[in-house]
């Protein structure tokens, strides 16, 4: 930012009233950074393009309007004001909200020179000058479809989220694998997510007729519905979600999320669920947690692998470093059904379930030691309201 060895700063008043070719406008500084700061989740810091690292910053008849986007993923939002002005401006996302943030009086008073194309923010004895991009080669905010395809409450929707996406690909060698598939049933939506060598799905009834059924279904970047999660959560407000051809629109109270949607065809998960098992166990979900954060310490290799073997009443977990040592500890079963079921597993796919869930007890479903385990709801029914299911790949083991 250029400094304005010109500017009068001793005489700059906070609360000049506008000039003609400055426009003002005064708004709560934590409505403004909470605003820039949801809009800068959109903002790529390391775009080639300049203006990509803006902010655009304009006056409408709903408040004062941010709009952030790197072109793949764009968020828009409305920041109530106190006093109207009309301008239209791009600033520096980066110092946008480091100076909002810092402001010391609730109110803000923002100033913008049409001439010099300058804005000025100021606060109590705070004041800054910023150079202005030129708003005419920001990008246009993606137009939304008119009716919804789902309504979910942003508490609900930011639960299943993370109960789901971590499960995506983290390479982007197989793009359809980096993003959350999203299916719209008879009063049902899916979400699926796999890396090839887990899967979870979770199933959401929709019973009162929040979602409609929709053909073709949705591969959402991961990316994006980390940040709407992160956008949404806590919240009782409601969240509705368009789809059209290449784009997902999360609508949600002042604000607008849109997405590009993933190409490429998603896989046909369904057929590596196994549809029967040979040993059930149930096992108190912390308790497990607890002992596979012990075992793990053991494993073989950076994820850490363990060994899963169930009988008598009792699951055993134990991993063997045969250059450091091995390590055993058994944990009460709640229930056992056709017991002496074993399998290897990496213990990090393992732990970021048990981290992901909040039932009190889980079901792990073997049917061999080559076969996966599926890990869901003790009562065995995953299509209620946030119904899960996991799926985790075996690892072979030589000793």
């Amino acid at each position: 930012m250029n400094t304005m060895e010109n500017s009068n700063w001793e005489n700059l008043d906070p609360g000049t009233v506008a000039t003609p070719q400055n426009n003002v406008i005064s708004c709560d500084r934590e409505l403004l950074s909470k605003g820039v700061g949801t809009v800068q989740r959109a903002v790529s810091s390391r775009s080639t393009l300049p203006i990509l690292q803006g902010v655009l910053v304009e006056t409408s008849n709903k408040g004062l309007h941010l709009i952030g986007t790197d072109l793949e993923l764009s968020i828009e939002t409305y920041v109530p004001i106190t006093s109207f002005g009309n301008f239209q401006m791009v600033l520096p996302a980066k110092y946008l909200a480091e100076i909002v943030r810092r402001l010391p009086e609730r109110e803000v008073v923002i100033q913008y020179d049409t001439v010099k194309r300058i804005a000025t923010i100021s606060s109590g004895k705070a004041v800054y000058e910023i150079n202005s991009m030129d708003p005419g080669e920001y990008p246009l905010f993606p137009e939304v479809p008119d009716t919804p395809w789902w309504k979910v409450t942003g508490k609900k929707l930011a639960n299943f989220v993370k109960t789901t996406v971590f499960c995506v690909a983290v390479e982007e060698t197989r793009p359809f694998l980096t993003g959350v598939f999203m299916e719209f049933g008879e009063n049902e939506v899916k979400l699926v997510a796999t890396d090839s060598f887990r899967l979870a799905l979770t199933r959401i009834s929709c019973d009162d007729g929040s979602a409609k059924k929709r053909d073709k279904g949705l591969l959402v970047p991961a990316r994006t519905l980390s940040e709407v999660a992160r956008i949404v959560q806590g919240s009782d407000a409601e969240v509705e979600v368009y789809a059209s051809e290449n784009q997902v629109a999360f609508k949600w109270r002042e604000t607008t999320i849109v997405s590009r949607l993933i190409e490429g065809q998603f896989p046909s998960y369904d057929r590596v669920i196994p549809q029967q098992y040979n040993t059930l166990i149930v096992v108190e979900r912390e308790t497990f947690q607890e002992s596979v954060d012990r075992v793990s310490i053991m494993g073989q290799d950076e994820f850490g692998t363990i060994r899963l073997s169930g009988a008598n009443d009792m699951l055993t977990v134990s991993a063997n470093a045969p250059e450091v040592g091995k390590a055993l500890d058994q944990v009460a079963t709640v229930k056992i059904k056709d017991g002496n079921g074993e399998i290897a597993l990496k213990a990090r796919y393992l732990m970021d379930v048990l981290k992901a869930v909040e039932d009190e007890q889980i079901s792990l479903k073997l049917t061999g030691s080559t076969s996966p385990v599926i890990i869901t709801h003790v009562d065995d029914d995953s299509r209620h309201s946030g119904g899960f299911l996991y799926l985790i790949m075996p690892v072979t083991l030589n000793v």
